[in-house]
């Protein structure tokens, strides 16, 4: 049978390959999958203990299957019935993990308690590798991703063989079985709470549990889509997710919330896809039992008191409807003499959407799930299963005829119950609609305005979905007419944007909002308003003693609302066919300067304003035009005028309109627009002088301050840290620095000490100058940086602001090397008052560990690269580092996160086109640069050399400790996925070879590449040096990196065959042997 761990490897390099699989390698994969036929049966079940097995541990010898006895100390046989107690495995079991774990790390010298966690480890790693190779093959399955027909049917066959044996049975029990307080599931009171994973890092057990039961659970999800889902399986997982629910009350774990999503969309895509019958070959298998329907019809329509459990159930009732209607339909057309059936289903149909309506079920989806940080940060692949989903439901219920009644009965209620206009100084809006939340003082939301957000949000991420959609436009059409509030006119609008997310959609709405299908919504009326408030305000200004009218909050919102429609059209239509469509976009900017426009209006403006930007650089110079005509004063681009001169300007508006409210669209938007006009600006000869009036204000008001102001919407603080540090970076990237630039402040410095006048100054000069004494910019950067990647980890699965948080820190991390790579250039002019970065953060080291730490970050690659090339710049310039990360007690998790990031690289499916963005690569490269530095050095620390003693005398042990040696040699003995990892094969080769060259280095790395487990080199030379080259017209790149490898790998080979005559002469060596096995082949290679 194969391991679980080589079965996942090479599914996912058969299966997620960036080139299809060769004969063999298919063949490979169903003989593997085959032969794990009986693991996946009996998936995650294993024997229990047993008194007899038992007392053969206590015995001290153990008969193995498939081995001899096996003799155990005192020690041993503690942790085996340790491991049998906590985990609830047989005890024999518990012996062969134990070996198994000595065969993976080497437990001689270990702590009782180390080697349980890494036994402990190692098992669920088995368990973790055997159900994602199960979820691997399921998506291979029910999602498009290119594979050959006729691999993805033998798949299929070998799914529906396991599903019909009573897999899917069993991935439900697993999923209530794993949440209990017992050794078999979470733990029990007594049980071990940690363990040691795959790379040797503490993590909690429960967690670990969690992720299996997650991944189960999405099985079971793909498991419907392959073989139909029976009445019992139906009623199994209906029964769990109401376990579930109830389980989450009031918690915030996102595991938990994951897995009762997924059972949800197990139920809803069971009950849509059975009644679609979408699939020729997979027959309808719930619409022929009617007795099924009647009793599900009454367990899920029955009232229960947890609101948490109720709002679940009524997510579920709207699928449960659609697949009433469907089955309704279907009976209907195939057999007319089934009334009483059909009858009975009408009436469930009926008290079923009464139900659905009444309780707004479409309120329930958006706020207990489509709107919570868990559904948004699970998996991709799934969030995108399930929205599919939705949309057939949501064009069951507006396309049927019973549902559109309905709908057309909330319309109305929403016409009549809400107010035209409501007089409200709250503006709860937030830029791009992120983190909007209801006051509490407002009423519900009606029903049809939250049927219009729910369709909204079910496109807003698979805008292809809107493809050929008859059903929604049709809906469309009807939901704009006659609106008699703003609140239904804003939800329908908003659906209009969301809808133009594709070009198809852009050209659609753009012809819908024309004039000629609606009698009161249209591009003219976005701008008719526009002029109308402007020629009020102009007339109010124009009058003594007048006072500039309020704009309504019915109006302002509506405004948005068109903005942000026009926003969408602009951004996604087709630019041939737009660019005549709006050829006057003046009035957009003619509200921007007055104080009484609301600052979420001036957002929005701001924002449509930035789509036209791109068109043409005859528009980009129309904006700034009309910016410096129309917008609150802040120099934009003419640096002599004076910042103060103005009684309300954008400082204004910020501190005293925007702060009080403790919201800020007008200036998010401001800084955003300034950035995207910046970034299109071809002429860089003046280095940004003539923006250093928007960077003061950026720099002094916005930026400086952000940590002290309040915020109504964390989300906010977030877009506008964005919002300053990508100015920031534009800044420091687009601009040089030239020698009279580093004169002029050491002129300043010597003359006055002080800084240069306003109209003297550089963007790019001032942000070196503040990194260099850490001042304003530095702090607040590093206090983003500061609170370290797990508390990044945590905030971006658990909170909406999530996926802010994590732009703030690459931006962070992205301007701190931009500084390092710049400031050696002028740090010996500006000394002592201005010193290099390096020097300022190790004034407090928490800073530098802080920095280095991010490379655990695997969620956003550009984080992890960003943390390596910090290092390898700070490597190069601090000889003290290794010991600054000894005595902060950061080492050991370093070596381990570095080993981390680098084996992941080496398992990835996919071509990395650009080797500055291969962390793999920034690694090696990284360990190469430092292994000449002065020792102890980063590349002995990250490949676990003594660097608490001599360097030289280390005994090195990569089966030991987990490091990237450890990956390195693992990834050089296979050599796997060349396409993918030559230039990561290329570089280990060079890195070994300059260790094995290096005076430190090469005793213990010749004493390590000598022992028998390492003599793989020998098969190289024939896979590397005699195999033919790649053809030039094929693959160029691996044929230059083949070469390398080459280069490489002859003379350590030729070291090796040194070694081995030295110890043979020494009489280290008594096997002639292995000198005629080994020794001649290598030699007689070499000379070849």
């Amino acid at each position: 049978m194969v391991s679980p761990k080589i079965l996942l490897s090479l599914i996912e390099s058969t299966v997620l390959g960036p080139t299809p699989p060769t004969p063999s390698e298919r063949i490979e994969l169903l003989h593997a999958i085959r032969h794990s036929l009986p693991s996946f049966q009996s998936l995650l079940s294993y024997p229990p203990p047993k008194p007899s097995d038992r007392v053969q541990v206590q015995s001290k010898e153990v008969r193995l299957p498939d081995s001899g006895p096996i003799s155990l100390d005192d020690q041993d046989v503690q942790i085996a019935l340790k491991l049998s107690d906590d985990l609830h495995l047989n005890e024999v079991d518990s012996v062969r993990l134990l070996v198994s774990a000595n065969q993976e790390w080497g437990l001689l010298g270990r702590e009782p308690l180390e080697i349980f966690r890494l036994a402990a480890g190692l098992w669920y790693t088995e368990r973790r590798d055997l159900i994602t190779a199960l979820y691997t093959l399921l998506r291979a399955v029910v999602l498009d991703q290119g594979l050959e027909p006729d691999l993805v049917a033998d798949i299929q066959r070998f799914l529906d063989n396991l599903i019909n044996a009573g897999v899917r049975k069993r991935l439900i029990s697993l999923i209530k079985e794993l949440n209990r307080e017992e050794p078999s599931g979470l733990g029990g009171p007594n049980c071990e709470r940690y363990i040691l994973d795959s790379r040797g890092a503490l993590v909690e057990r429960r967690a670990v549990v969690s992720r299996e039961r997650l991944i189960l659970a999405h099985c079971l999800v793909l498991s419907v889509l392959v073989v139909r889902a029976s009445s019992k399986d139906v009623k199994d997982v209906f029964s769990a997710l109401k376990d579930s629910a109830a389980g989450i009350s009031g918690g915030t774990d996102t595991l938990s919330h994951q897995i009762t999503y997924s059972l949800l969309f197990s139920l809803v895509v069971a009950l849509i896809s059975d009644a679609l019958s979408a699939v020729p070959d997979k027959t309808s298998v719930l619409s022929h039992d009617a007795s099924f329907r009647q009793e599900f019809q009454e367990s899920v329509m029955v009232a229960g008191n947890d609101p948490v459990v109720e709002g679940y159930f009524d997510c579920l009732r709207s699928a449960w409807v659609v697949h009433l209607m469907l089955i309704h339909d279907g009976i209907d057309a195939k057999d007319t003499s089934a009334s009483a059936s059909s009858n009975n289903d009408t009436r469930n149909i009926y008290s079923c959407l009464e139900v659905i309506f009444s309780n707004n079920v479409f309120l329930s989806w958006l706020n207990k799930i489509l709107l919570t940080p868990a559904y948004r940060n699970d998996d991709e692949d799934m969030i995108y299963m399930y929205n599919a989903y939705l949309h057939k439901m949501i064009t069951c219920l507006l396309s049927h005829p019973l549902a559109k009644d309905k709908v057309k009965e909330a319309k109305e209620k929403a016409m009549t119950a809400l107010s035209p206009y409501r007089l409200s100084t709250s503006h709860d809006y937030t830029v791009e609609g992120i983190g909007h939340f209801q006051k509490a003082t407002e009423p519900a939301p009606q029903t049809f305005v939250s049927l219009l957000e729910f369709v909204s949000e079910i496109y807003q991420k698979e805008p292809e979905l809107l493809s050929g959609n008859d059903v929604l436009w049709t809906f469309v059409n009807f939901a704009g007419e006659d609106h008699t509030n703003f609140q239904t006119l804003v939800a329908f609008l908003r659906m209009l944007s969301t809808l133009a997310s594709s070009a198809e959609g852009a050209s659609k709405v753009f012809e819908l909002l024309q004039g000629k299908t609606f009698r009161s919504i249209g591009w003219s009326t976005l701008f008719d308003c526009l002029s109308i408030y402007e020629e009020k305000f102009k007339q109010a200004l124009q009058s003594p003693g007048a006072v500039l009218p309020e704009i309504q909050e019915g109006d302002a919102k509506a405004l948005v609302a068109y903005l942000n429609v026009l926003q969408k059209v602009v951004e996604n239509a087709n630019p041939v066919e737009w660019k005549n469509w709006f050829p006057d976009i003046e009035p957009l900017f003619k509200l921007l300067g007055y104080e009484n426009v609301p600052p979420y209006l001036k957002g929005a403006l701001r924002n449509a304003i930035a789509t036209f930007v791109q068109v043409s650089p005859v528009l980009k110079d129309t904006t700034w035009r009309y910016l410096e005509q129309y917008d609150l004063p802040v120099v934009v681009g003419n640096t002599t005028q004076s910042l103060t001169t103005q009684v309300y300007d954008m400082r204004f508006e910020l501190n005293e309109i925007e702060a009080r409210r403790e919201q800020y669209p007008s200036t998010i938007s401001f800084i955003n627009l300034l950035n995207t006009l910046i970034a299109t600006e071809k002429d860089v000869s003046d280095r940004g002088h003539r923006f250093i009036g928007i960077f003061k204000f950026i720099y002094d008001h916005v930026f400086g301050p952000f940590p002290q102001r309040a915020y109504a919407d964390p989300c906010e603080k977030w877009q506008l840290v964005i919002a300053c540090l990508k100015h920031f970076q534009m800044m420091l990237s687009m601009y040089s620095i030239r020698d009279e630039d580093i004169d002029s402040v050491v002129d300043q410095l010597s003359e006055t000490g002080q800084s240069a006048p306003l109209q003297m100054q550089l963007p790019v000069i001032e942000l070196l100058k503040d990194f260099m004494s850490g001042k304003t910019v530095f702090r607040n950067i590093m206090s983003i940086l500061s609170p370290g990647v797990n508390y990044l980890i945590s905030e971006r699965t658990s909170q909406i602001y999530g996926q802010l948080l994590e732009q703030s820190v690459l931006l962070s991390l992205e301007i701190v090397n931009l500084v390092l790579e710049k400031d050696l250039v002028v740090s010996e002019y500006w000394r002592p008052l201005y010193q290099p970065l390096d020097v300022i953060l190790s004034q407090d080291q928490s800073q530098i560990v802080a920095l280095l730490e991010y490379v655990r970050y695997d969620l956003q690659p550009r984080i992890q690269q960003s943390s390596i090339k910090i290092m390898n710049i700070l490597s190069s310039r601090m000889v003290g580092l290794v010991q600054l990360l000894l005595k902060s007690n950061a080492a050991g998790c370093l070596v381990e996160d570095y080993a981390a990031c680098l084996e992941l690289r080496s398992e990835e499916c996919q071509i990395i086109e650009d080797c500055r963005e291969d962390s793999g690569v920034l690694i090696l490269q990284l360990l190469i640069d430092n292994i000449s530095r002065p020792a102890p050095n980063i590349t002995h620390l990250l490949l676990k050399f003594d660097v608490d003693g001599a360097v030289e005398r280390t005994v090195l042990q990569p089966k030991f400790h987990y490091s990237c040696l450890k990956i390195i040699l693992d990834v050089l003995e296979k050599l796997l996925k060349p396409d993918i990892n030559a230039l990561l094969h290329e570089f280990a080769f060079q890195l070994l070879y300059e260790l094995c060259t290096d005076p430190l280095t090469c005793n213990p790395m010749m004493d390590l590449l000598s022992t028998k487990k390492y003599w793989f080199f020998v098969q190289h030379l024939d896979l590397i040096g005699i195999a033919p080259l790649p053809k030039r017209n094929s693959s160029q790149a691996l044929r230059i990196s083949s070469l390398h490898q080459l280069i490489c790998l002859v003379p350590l080979i030729e070291m090796l065959v040194k070694v081995f005559y030295l110890n043979y002469l020494e009489r280290e060596i008594s096997n002639t042997m292995l000198i005629s096995e080994y020794l001649l082949p290598i030699v007689k290679s070499v000379l070849e």
